[in-house]
C-alpha cells in the first residue's frame, strides 16, 4: 500500500535518512557529491513508501532568494528521486503534490534547479523557468553564478504576486557546494 509521510528533519530516523540518501545517490550517480545530500538534510522530507520500502524522496529546504527589492522565504526543493524500477507509476506526481503543498503552506515561493530530463515535468506542473541572470550573496559579496547547465524554476504560491523581471538577477543565499 502506497503511503506518503511528511517528516521534519529532527524526526527523520537514521534508517530513513540512509535509505533516502541511497535512493538519491542511485538516481544521480557519479554526479552526486556528499554536499549535495547535505543540502537537503535539514529540510522537510517527503517519503513515498510501499509496505515500508522507500520508493521516492524529496526535501523542501528553507532558503532566501531575492530579486530587485524583494526578499523571499523560499521552499527550495532538493533530493528528488523515484526508484528506477518504480518510475511511470505516478509516484513523481504524488511526491511533488505533497512537496508543493509544503511550499504553498509555508513559503513565499518555491525554487529548484532541475536536471535536464525533468525540466518538462516541472514546467507541466506550473513551475516557471528562470531565464534571467543569477547571483549568490556569498561571504565575499554578491557574485555571478550563471551556468548554462542550470535549469532554475520558480513556483508561485498564493501569496501576493510580485513580478519577476528576467533582466534583473535572482540572488540566492550562500551555502557550501553548488549554490543552485
Amino acid at each position: 500500500m502506497i503511503d506518503v509521510q511528511i517528516v521534519q528533519p529532527s524526526d527523520l530516523s537514521q534508517g530513513d535518512s540512509r535509505a533516502a540518501e541511497a535512493l538519491v545517490r542511485s538516481a544521480f550517480g557519479d554526479s552526486f557529491r556528499a554536499h549535495d545530500w547535505l543540502h537537503g538534510v535539514d529540510g522537510v522530507h517527503v517519503l513515498v513508501t510501499d509496505d515500508g520500502v522507500l520508493l521516492a524522496h524529496a526535501a523542501v529546504v528553507t532558503r532566501t532568494l531575492s530579486h530587485a527589492d524583494d526578499v523571499f522565504d523560499t521552499g527550495y526543493v532538493e533530493g528528488v528521486a523515484v526508484r528506477t524500477d518504480q518510475q511511470g507509476r505516478g509516484l513523481g506526481r504524488l511526491l511533488m503534490d505533497h512537496t508543493e503543498s509544503i511550499i504553498r503552506a509555508s513559503h513565499d515561493i518555491g525554487a529548484l534547479n532541475a536536471v535536464e530530463s525533468a525540466a518538462t515535468f516541472y514546467a507541466g506542473r506550473g513551475w516557471q523557468p528562470w531565464d534571467g541572470p543569477t547571483q549568490a550573496d556569498t561571504p565575499s559579496g554578491v557574485v555571478d553564478t550563471y551556468d548554462t547547465d542550470d535549469r532554475i524554476f520558480l513556483l508561485p504560491t498564493d501569496s501576493p504576486a510580485r513580478g519577476f523581471a528576467q533582466s534583473l538577477p535572482l540572488i540566492c543565499d550562500w551555502r557550501v557546494g553548488d549554490l543552485w
